[in-house]
C-alpha cells in the first residue's frame, strides 16, 4: 500500500530486543523450553522502600511538571553530583517517561550528522534515522568492540565530510550495551577532546553507570557540568537497569549549565510539552527514594552490582573456555561473544550471518540471543565483527514474578555478603551453550 506512511517511517521495524522477547514468550506458550539471553530487562526485586513509596503514591493522578517533580530532580542531581564529584543543580535535570524518548528528542532537535560507535544499542540507529539524520559508524577495537581511538574518530568524521555532511552529534554508552565494557579515563579524554575541537555535542548514556564491577569506574564520565560553551556534554540515565523498574518508565537528562546547554534544555522542555507531557506521577515520587544516597539504597545498589558481577562473570568464563572470542565484561549484565572461531563449521551448516546464528541457536539449542547485526555489526565486514551475539544474564535468576519477590531479596543479600549462591537457570544456560559448541565442533569441514 503505497504512500500511507512516509519513506523514513516505512523503514522502521519492531525493536529487536522487544521482538525476541515476544518470540521467546510465544515459544514458551507452545511448550518449548528456551533459555532467554536475548532481553536486557533487570529482574531483581525492587528495593522495599521504593516499592512502598510507589504504592503510597498510587492515588496521585495529576500531571506533574514537564521537567519533572522538583524533589526528584534534586535527588537525581545530588546522586550524580556525588558520583562524579561535580556540582549539579536540579535546574539542569529533565525527567521523562524513560531515557529512550529523551534520546529520541535530542536526535530530533539537534542539528547535524551523528557519530555512533559500532556496535551500539539497537535503538540508537533507528532513532537517528527517524530524525532524518545521517549516521556514520565509529569503528571500535577489534578485541573488546568498545575502545575508541582518535584514528577511528577521524576516519568516521572524514567519511561524513567527503559525503557532504558535518557531524555535530556523537553518542557514547558506558558501561556498554552490548559489550559490557567500560571506557577508560584516557578513552573518555580522547573522545571529549575530539568533540570539543570540532564543535560536536556529546551525549553520554550512563543508564548502567551504577553497575560497574570496579567501584572506581563509576566516576569515569564525559560529563563534568562545564559552563564552557566551547564544549557541550549531555548525560542521560534512568531507573530501569539498576532498580529493575523498566516498566515504571522514568529517565532523565542532565544538561551543562552553559548558555548552549540551557538552550538545548529549554528546547527539550518545549518538545516534551507537546509530546509526552510528563512522566508517571507515582513513578516519579517513588524515584525520589531510589536515587537517594541513603545507606539502604547504597547497600541495594552494591548488592545488585555484586550479583550481576557474579552471574555475568561466570558466563564469560564459560564462553572463553569454549573457545569463543569474547572480552571480559566490566559492568551491566551483558557479554558479547563472537562465534567466528567456528566460522567454517557455521558456513557448512548454511549459517552466514549473526541473524542466521541466532535463529539456529533458538531452533536447535533452545537458546535465545540477539544477533550482532542488530547492534550495527557488518555481516560482510571484518571477521571480528561477524557472528557476534549479545547475551544478557538478566533473566537467569527467577522463573516468574512470584519467585522474584519470594527469593530475590535473600539472593541479593547473600551474594553481597560473599556467600555462595545457586543459580540453576545460569547453569542451564551454560549447558545449552556447551551443547551448541559441541554441535559445531562435530561438524566436518
Amino acid at each position: 500500500m503505497a504512500n500511507v506512511v512516509n519513506p523514513i517511517a516505512a523503514k522502521l521495524h519492531v525493536s529487536p530486543t522487544l521482538e525476541i522477547n515476544e518470540l521467546v514468550s510465544q515459544a514458551r506458550k507452545e511448550g518449548k523450553r528456551v533459555i532467554h539471553l536475548g532481553f536486557g530487562e533487570a529482574t531483581f526485586p525492587i528495593a522495599r522502600e521504593v516499592l512502598q513509596a510507589h504504592q503510597d503514591a498510587s492515588n496521585e493522578t495529576s500531571y506533574m511538571p514537564v521537567a519533572g517533580v522538583e524533589a526528584l530532580r534534586a535527588s537525581i542531581a545530588n546522586f550524580n553530583a556525588n558520583r562524579l564529584g561535580v556540582e549539579i543543580s536540579p535546574d539542569q535535570v529533565v525527567v521523562a517517561p524513560g531515557s529512550k524518548p529523551l534520546l529520541f528528542a535530542l536526535f530530533d532537535i539537534l542539528d547535524g550528522a551523528v557519530l555512533l560507535p559500532r556496535p551500539s544499542w539497537v535503538s540508537y540507529e533507528p532513532q537517528v534515522l527517524h530524525a532524518g539524520k545521517r549516521l556514520f559508524w565509529v569503528e571500535t577495537d577489534p578485541v573488546d568492540r568498545h575502545t575508541i581511538t582518535e584514528l577511528s574518530l577521524l576516519s568516521a568524521y572524514h567519511e561524513a565530510i567527503v559525503e557532504g555532511v558535518v557531524p555535530r552529534i556523537m553518542l557514547i554508552n558506558s558501561p556498554s550495551n552490548p559489550t559490557g565494557r567500560v571506557f577508560s579515563a584516557d578513552c573518555i579524554r580522547t573522545i571529549k577532546e575530539f568533540c570539543k575541537s570540532r564543535g560536536i555535542i556529546l551525549i553520554t548514556d550512563e543508564i548502567y553507570s551504577d553497575i560497574c564491577y570496579d567501584e572506581s569506574q563509576k566516576e569515569i564520565s564525559a560529563f563534568d557540568s562545564s559552563k564552557d560553551d566551547t564544549e557541550t556534554v549531555i548525560l542521560t540515565g534512568g531507573l530501569s537497569k539498576t532498580y529493575s523498574a523498566g516498566g515504571w518508565r522514568v529517565g532523565y537528562a542532565i544538561f551543562p549549565p552553559s548558555s548552549k546547554g540551557e538552550l538545548i534544555r529549554k528546547t527539550i522542555l518545549a518538545y516534551a510539552s507537546e509530546c509526552w507531557s510528563a512522566a508517571s506521577a507515582p513513578a516519579q515520587l517513588a524515584s525520589i527514594k531510589a536515587f537517594s544516597t541513603s545507606q539502604a539504597m547504597c547497600s541495594y545498589r552494591q548488592s545488585v552490582t555484586a550479583l550481576h558481577r557474579y552471574c555475568t562473570g561466570r558466563l564469560y568464563s564459560v564462553l572463553k573456555e569454549l573457545g569463543l572470542d569474547v572480552a571480559q565484561p566490566e559492568g551491566g549484565f551483558y557479554v558479547y561473544p563472537s562465534f567466528s572461531p567456528y566460522s567454517a563449521q557455521l558456513n557448512k551448516l548454511g549459517i552466514f550471518t549473526s541473524a542466521d546464528l541466532s535463529a539456529w541457536l533458538i531452533r536447535e539449542c533452545g537458546l535465545a540471543a540477539l544477533p550482532g547485526s542488530a547492534f550495527g555489526e557488518d555481516d560482510d565486514g571484518p571477521l571480528y565483527g561477524r557472528f557476534r551475539l549479545r547475551m544478557a544474564t538478566s533473566y537467569l535468576y527467577f522463573q516468574n514474578e512470584v519467585e522474584r519477590y519470594k527469593k530475590g531479596y535473600t539472593l541479593l543479600e547473600r551474594c553481597a555478603s560473599g556467600e555462595e549462591v545457586q543459580l540453576p537457570y545460569l547453569e542451564e544456560a551454560i549447558e545449552s551453550l556447551k551443547n551448541a559448541v559441541q554441535k559445531l565442533r562435530s561438524v566436518r569441514i
